[in-house]
């Protein structure tokens, strides 16, 4: 960061002189104060550009003025935005201006993340079938992702059931929508470049389905989502 302060000409509203900033200015801090993800997307395309041309200049203004860290993830056509809040100090915004990802909402972003990029089901991406590949694709495993989401739920493993994981599934989805890690249209969904924020944080667990399906791993799993930031 301190490089950036060294920069002729760069201060942290330096980015405020822009033409284009009355508009698109206050639909990013918008998004990104509510936790959400930035990338060359559809509605998103002006906000990107903005963000790709000030993106020095507005790194010191979250940082100097809400001690927050505006980061970027991926390469080229793949790149996003986001805020990094760091677990002891959530800078000067709000909880209710953030939005959190409940514990279970993480895991079944580790299985949809498992489902389309380690076992290549490419052809599941409708709500359904994404519910249903859970429950009939994973025969072996399923009682370990049910014992890990009624764990992360703080429910009893005798009180989950396909419905109740259905249920989640569906609110998780939902939620990687409000974040900007997939889009939705009815019940077909897509991943976008920043759902790769997943794995980045959590790949130990992703690769390696054992250290949160086994028993004696649960509870490690569900706690350190705790410490984890998504931004």
């Amino acid at each position: 960061m301190g490089n950036y302060h060294q920069q002729e000409n760069i201060s942290a509203t330096s980015f405020l002189q822009d033409g284009d900033a009355k508009e698109i200015f206050a639909k990013i801090d918008y998004a990104l104060k509510n936790g959400k993800y930035i990338q060359r997307w559809q509605q998103q395309e002006d906000m990107f550009r903005f963000l790709e041309k000030h993106f020095v200049s507005m790194q010191l203004y979250y940082m100097d003025f809400f001690g927050v860290s505006l980061e970027t993830g991926g390469e080229s056509i793949d790149k996003y935005y986001y805020l990094e809040f760091r677990p002891d100090n959530r800078g000067g915004i709000p909880n209710d201006n953030r939005h959190f990802l409940p514990n279970e909402h993480v895991i079944i972003g580790f299985m949809l993340h498992k489902i389309l990029y380690i076992d290549g089901m490419i052809e599941v991406n409708t709500l359904p079938s994404l519910q249903r590949t859970i429950r009939q694709e994973y025969e072996d495993i399923k009682p370990g992702i049910y014992r890990a989401l009624a764990k992360a739920k703080k429910i009893k493993t005798t009180e989950i059931d396909d419905e109740k994981v259905d249920d989640m599934v569906e609110k998780a989805l939902r939620d990687f929508v409000k974040i900007g890690w997939i889009e939705m249209d009815g019940s077909l969904f897509e991943p976008l470049p920043s759902f790769q924020r997943l794995p980045k944080l959590y790949g130990d667990y992703i690769n390696d389905p054992d250290r949160w399906l086994k028993d004696d791993a649960i509870s490690e799993a569900t706690d350190e989502l705790k410490n984890k930031n998504l931004g």
